[in-house]
């Protein structure tokens, strides 16, 4: 995505709707998926694997790896965010986007949930290519889309949507992964449940 109003009206959007979105999402329960994810970490043997929590919203799943004994940092590209991650998980969170993502040092695991959907198609692909470049050797990598095609604008926000297949030919550019696991499932927010997600975990090779 350029670097354009877009970009600023998104930050702007959760920067002004703060509040109401920590209440919606912070305590939503994502312990199926969490499992799902840490199934895919590699072995660390005695050492706490680390998990970049990428577009770390209300600092939810921050918290919950924190509190699992993982070795978690953080970034998101809204200030608020940031500050509410910090908050609420303590964890080391910066303010960043997708598209200038760089890290000192490489993740056995990067979560990014309902994060990446942000990002237009069209700079998808990098955007995911600077995540695997910094994901270690079988380290595993989390995303999800909500299930449509193409991009709109919804809420003052640009989400690309996905399907099943469209995800696995993202994940497909980039030969340095293996075979995605793809699944559906409904919002864990009641109220939001007629909303489908498609998911991915996906190995770096």
């Amino acid at each position: 995505m350029e670097e354009t109003n877009s970009e600023t009206t998104l930050a702007a959007y959760y920067d002004q709707n703060a509040l109401a979105f920590l209440e919606a999402t912070r305590d939503v329960d994502m312990s199926e998926v969490h499992d799902r994810f840490r199934a895919a970490l590699p072995d660390t043997g005695a050492l706490p694997a680390r998990i970049l929590d990428a577009g770390s919203g209300s600092g939810r799943d921050s918290l919950a790896f924190r509190q699992m004994g993982y070795d978690v940092a953080a970034f998101d590209a809204s200030p608020s965010m940031v500050a509410a991650t910090r908050d609420h998980a303590g964890v080391p969170t910066r303010q960043m986007r997708f598209e200038e993502f760089v890290w000192e040092h490489p993740f056995e695991g990067i979560w990014a949930c309902a994060s990446l959907l942000h990002v237009a198609r069209v700079d998808l692909p990098s955007a995911v290519s600077r995540l695997v470049d910094h994901l270690s050797p079988g380290g595993a990598l989390y995303l999800s889309f909500k299930l449509g095609e193409g991009e709109r604008i919804g809420d003052g926000r640009r989400f690309t949507d996905m399907t099943p297949d469209n995800l696995r030919y993202l994940l497909d550019q980039s030969a340095r992964l293996r075979q995605p696991d793809i699944w559906l499932s409904r919002d864990c927010r009641p109220e939001r449940a007629s909303e489908v997600w498609v998911n991915a975990v996906v190995q770096k090779g």
